[in-house]
């Protein structure tokens, strides 16, 4: 079995030691660049990107492809050349199109993606606004709330000590329990199966403690000053339950807008994710197109060495195929001016002929 060892350099004496590369601390995107200076492929690995740099460094930047003596060839082999280079430049631009198309759709999904997360993040921003100014309004009706309780705790003593002090030979149960006492028995008729006669017996309860409740306001009422600390408290105890509903009316729409900024702060989050993944998405399909037409450009230097060669060898001739070629140009030129879509070798001999 073979063990992997580092390989000597291009065309190194077998057993000698390899000198190292002056490209081997360049990042791939920079070895890349070099090689575009040099109009050579970027395709490969990292590996075969230096190999390729060290190869054009020896040959003096020629690639292996411009190497090739076209005028040794006959013009059946030229020709023949000629149509498998034309042929994998047709293929090399094909691929380079549907790659800068598929870069082109997550580049659109990247964007609609980016769009969807600053409606998002705008959305966060409304709710988090919304959120601190209703949680500054719970503040300020509990501050209201607590003064009232206050006030309340002390028009209730008020009203009690005066209540005492004016009845006090008078057994008066408090309202507040009598009212409680009533519900229950409302509670319990409303829940409870039973016979005609209990359900009466029930029903005159209830009446008797009402009755107890209309007794003592109507003895209160004989008092301005009883009925008047009564009175105070009421209103008082009134604000209190209205302060205590408002409050919790607002916590419970400033819990609702947190809830609502977490929502889209989770959605910002997962669209941003996904911008990312179609940017990277993007910049892979682009540099690979890049790569590929990088190798079109170059199988496009070959063809006009070729036919440089095949220019200087009609020069030599009677000059009946350079006017040939002349009327084949003017010809595709037209076919080009009328819009119908031409191969690059048909591109290249308009070009050749100087029209475009």
């Amino acid at each position: 079995m073979e063990t992997e060892i580092e390989e000597p350099a291009p065309d190194a004496p077998a057993g000698d030691t390899p000198a190292p590369s002056e490209y081997a601390g360049l990042k791939v995107a920079d070895l890349k660049e070099k090689l575009r200076e040099r109009e050579l492929p970027v395709s490969g690995t990292k590996a075969e990107l230096l190999a390729r740099l060290e190869e054009a460094g020896v040959g003096g930047g020629e690639t292996a492809e411009a190497a090739i003596d076209y005028s040794e060839l006959s013009q059946k082999e030229l020709k023949a050349h000629r149509k498998e280079v034309n042929e994998a430049a047709e293929v090399l631009r094909i691929k380079r199109d549907e790659m800068n198309l598929e870069s082109q759709s997550h580049a659109a999904e990247r964007n609609e993606l980016n769009n969807e997360a600053k409606v998002q993040m705008e959305q966060v921003q409304y709710q988090r606004t919304l959120r601190n100014g209703l949680n500054f309004d719970v503040s300020q009706v509990r501050d209201e709330r607590r003064e009232v309780l206050d006030e309340v705790d002390h028009l209730r003593e008020q009203f009690l000590s005066l209540k005492r002090a004016r009845f006090s030979g008078t057994h008066l149960p408090p309202v507040p329990k009598l009212r409680r006492q009533i519900q229950e028995l409302e509670i319990k008729q409303m829940t409870s199966s039973m016979s005609i006669k209990k359900e009466r017996e029930l029903v005159e309860k209830i009446g008797a403690l009402q009755t107890q409740i209309t007794a003592q306001d109507e003895m209160m009422d004989g008092d301005e000053e009883v009925a008047a600390a009564r009175d105070l408290f009421r209103a008082g105890e009134k604000k209190r339950k209205e302060l205590t509903h408002e409050m919790k009316r607002v916590r419970d729409e400033a819990q609702n807008a947190h809830e609502l900024m977490r929502e889209a702060l989770k959605a910002n989050r997962i669209a941003r994710r996904k911008a990312d993944a179609a940017q990277r998405a993007f910049v892979n399909s682009k540099e690979q197109a890049d790569e590929v037409h990088a190798d079109y450009i170059e199988q496009l230097r070959q063809l006009s060495a070729i036919d440089k060669v095949v220019a200087e060898r009609r020069k030599g001739g009677t000059g009946a195929s350079a006017i040939e070629s002349v009327a084949n140009a003017e010809e595709l030129f037209g076919k080009f001016l009328a819009g119908e879509k031409l191969s690059t070798e048909q591109l290249m001999i308009i070009q050749k002929a100087g029209m475009l």
